[in-house]
């Protein structure tokens, strides 16, 4: 990957170990207004009023995970306990005491399949349920903010951009969707550009991705067009699930 790292930017990975321009293509301005109220309203933060962090060191102490706790089952359990079909699932733990620090630069958590990589990049991303969950996470020394999950970027295993837009178009609304109506057209089309041209996009940035019935980019390009929807944010934290596996990035 043509990448280089923002030297304030951290990177925290997890790894298995065994056509039209923008402008003309992009929605029309009132539903980019309409779908930012929208988020806002669903999220209940106004995304200008969200801190960001002057550096990125991300510590965590003592990170228990139970997946089916009895906390976080018990209203389901009565609710459907009657059902014939209903089999109440066993609590099981998934992380045990995980302590660790992660500072300035590219992470990454390393063990074979099923070990709970996944689980505790959910855990410090913010992306789990706090039922079943106890320990503490910080950023630069401070309990994280309740926006904390906003102004970061996770990019999860599978591939989730759209396979019947182009690689631009994909960026091109991951940045009109989430980026405040305040950032002018020619900056976000500035944004994309510089992305594209980071992650050695610009030979397909005008192809659609592809679909079962659309032929399209390869795998990896079309990691690194799933990476590009979350560098367009220049989070200060990356979160990649496994970016790796079965890819030629």
């Amino acid at each position: 990957m043509n990448s280089n790292i923002d030297p304030h930017q951290m990177v925290l990975t997890s790894i298995v170990s065994t056509s039209p321009s923008v402008e003309t293509r992009t929605h029309p301005s009132e539903l980019v207004a309409k779908r930012s109220m929208l988020a806002r309203r669903v999220t209940g933060i106004n995304r200008m009023s969200i801190p960001q962090h002057a550096s990125a060191t991300l510590t965590f102490h003592n990170i228990n995970y139970v997946v089916g706790s009895k906390s976080a089952s018990s209203k389901e359990c009565l609710k459907y306990a009657k059902l014939p079909f209903f089999k109440a699932r066993e609590p099981k733990q998934v992380l045990f005491d995980v302590s660790g620090q992660f500072k300035n630069g590219m992470n990454a958590i390393l063990g074979p399949s099923g070990c709970g990589k996944s689980s505790l990049l959910d855990v410090l991303a913010d992306r789990k349920d706090p039922r079943g969950l106890s320990g503490l996470v910080q950023v630069d020394g401070e309990p994280r903010h309740p926006s904390f999950r906003y102004t970061v970027g996770y990019v999860v295993q599978e591939d989730i951009c759209s396979g019947t837009l182009t690689v631009r178009e994909n960026l091109c609304f991951s940045i009109n969707l989430r980026i405040p109506q305040e950032m002018t057209i020619t900056e976000k089309n500035e944004c994309v550009n510089r992305v594209i041209k980071e992650l050695g996009l610009e030979a397909c940035a005008d192809t659609r991705v592809g679909t079962e019935f659309i032929r399209g980019i390869s795998g990896g390009e079309k990691k690194r067009t799933c990476i590009g929807m979350e560098l367009v944010l220049s989070p200060k934290i990356l979160f990649l699930d496994e970016p790796t596996t079965g890819k030629t990035i």
